[in-house]
């Protein structure tokens, strides 16, 4: 774990309108960081966490193809790690989110110390909303990790590790602080435009701040003993009078993305094309996987024409994929199977249309569907008012609207597919997950349609529910003859940078076994 208190070279200038010139250009003496505005920190961080985390390479890499949205190209040979389940400390799927986090979270910490020297409370509000964000997918990666001790420079270069329960315990304590500090605040004008999510409207921070919050309970579910509290907790959220981010309320940053290299959307600069219309190195690695593809069209779900294009990356007619875990082989190469969609990145070339998903598109963190997914869970459990159903039907409209079909079509597919309507019969009583739990079927629905809303936009939240929930029953396992443990893994290892640098501590968590060491809300 890097110690070294170190600000991103990397910044935003002040101005959204301004940020085209140096766009990612401030010099900041990482030898002397509290040189740097606030402001430009904020901005560079919550950049920096829409390219480390739902922008980022890391939560595709194995999520995508584990979760069946997407298979690897057979035009490349390798990725075993993924096809196989084989994974090390050495991962990079593994070490880069823990030295991306930590990174991030050093910029979020030094903005909360700058806000209460300043008497900025606004900052400090922000700066724990994203430590809460950064933090709870550092638990759910790894389960326990340095945090008490985290972030204190040279002070303490070997931190001891927290238990998993006891973070995201005191991050539920942070968020109800933050929404305390916004409700007293006031940004400054000046301020105001190094918010890149809200453009400093305090009421869509305490929103986010309450969302993440859920998420956080939600992901507590299913442990015993466990419901009193959540339902404290949920008691909390719903007095602070935010409530939940809403239809058409995604928390989205936005610097001013364009179709200039380096500037681009990080998804779309990930899985997309460059700024000369060729495939960056994702949209050539990974194509449709047959689960995916084949639910939604055996479904009746308009969806899969927007999450995946027809074969030869558009330019066939038809829909094909394979499973995920074989060896490549050549029926799986590009001009056979279909390719990652228009809804996500979309070739702002002149034949395939303008660039209305792309390069230019603001990066979600969380979306308005997956908050009304969760409101609809927490509903059918009894943890807040308001209707399951009502809140389902706009969690679906809204997954339609984000991937460019109307909420005509929703309602559509609402009524007449099984799989979507809330009232077919084969949505009423009990059903199983993957380990054979008994759940109400409203809930599997919930989560069913979470899952085919969630594709290409937040890879990692399907694969905490599935390890959650067992749910959808039905992922597939790699068939890979290199599978030794035909299972989906449950957490990742710990990066060999820990036990290079923090030995001591990382040994004391025991050895970490992939399949069995699982998260502390992972209890099915």
């Amino acid at each position: 774990m890097r110690k070294l208190y170190t600000l991103s070279a990397l910044a935003l200038t002040l101005a959204l309108g301004a940020c085209k010139k140096d766009y990612f250009d401030i010099n900041t003496n990482p030898n002397n960081a509290t040189s740097a505005t606030p402001g430009l920190v904020l901005t560079n961080a919550l950049n920096t966490t829409a390219r480390v985390t739902t922008g980022s390479y890391d939560f595709y890499r194995f999520a995508g193809p584990w979760l069946g949205y997407w298979n690897f190209s057979g035009a490349y040979s390798g990725f075993l790690e993924e096809r196989s389940y084989n994974i090390t400390s050495n991962y990079a799927g593994a070490t880069s989110p823990w030295a991306n986090l930590y990174d991030n979270l050093e910029d979020y910490n030094y903005l909360e110390q700058q806000g209460k020297a300043l008497g900025k409370p606004y900052f400090v509000a922000f700066a724990k909303t994203m430590k809460a964000f950064d933090y709870a997918y550092l638990v759910d990666f790894f389960n326990d990790v340095p945090y008490t001790q985290a972030l204190q420079s040279t002070k303490i270069i070997r931190p001891q590790y927290d238990k998993g329960q006891a973070i995201y315990e005191d991050l539920s304590k942070q968020l109800d602080s933050a929404v305390v500090l916004l409700k007293s605040s006031t940004v400054a004008s000046s301020d105001k435009a190094y918010d890149i999510i809200y453009g400093s409207d305090l009421t869509k921070w305490g929103k986010l701040a309450n969302t993440i919050r859920l998420r956080l309970l939600l992901r507590q579910s299913e442990m015993p003993g466990r419901e009193a509290y959540i339902k404290a907790e949920v008691a909390k959220i719903i007095a602070n009078g935010y409530g939940f981010i809403g239809a058409g309320e995604t928390a989205n940053v936005q610097p001013g993305y364009s179709n200039t290299d380096g500037k681009q959307n990080p998804f779309y600069a990930n899985f997309g094309y460059n700024a000369s219309g060729n495939q960056q190195g994702g949209h050539q690695y990974y194509l449709a996987a047959q689960y995916g593809l084949y639910f939604y069209i055996n479904n009746g779900d308009p969806r899969y024409t927007r999450f995946y294009t027809t074969i030869n990356d558009g330019a066939g007619t038809t829909y094909e994929a394979h499973p995920f875990g074989p060896t490549a082989t050549d029926a799986e190469k590009p001009q056979f199977i279909s390719a990652i969609g228009p809804a996500l990145t979309l070739n702002p070339d002149s034949t395939k249309g303008q660039d209305l998903f792309g390069a230019s598109k603001p990066q979600p963190l969380i979306t308005d569907f997956e908050s009304l997914f969760l409101q609809a869970e927490a509903a059918q459990r009894g943890w807040i008012t308001g209707t399951a159903e009502t809140f389902y039907a706009a969690a679906v409209t809204q997954s339609f609207i984000k991937v460019g079909l109307t909420a005509a079509d929703a309602t559509t597919y609402m009524t007449e597919q099984p799989v979507a309507n809330w009232n077919d019969p084969d949505n009423v009583g009990t059903g199983v997950s993957a380990e054979g739990t008994s759940y109400d079927k409203k809930l599997i629905l919930i989560i069913r349609q979470k899952w085919a809303a969630l594709n290409g936009f937040n890879d990692i939240e399907a694969w905490s529910d599935y390890r959650r929930l067992g749910l959808p029953a039905d992922i597939p396992i790699s068939n890979n003859p290199a599978a030794t443990t035909r299972k989906i893994p449950v957490r990742m290892p710990y990066p060999q940078s820990e036990y290079n640098y923090n030995s001591q501590n990382v040994i004391a968590e025991g050895t970490i076994n992939q399949f069995t060491s699982r998260v502390f809300w992972d209890v099915k």
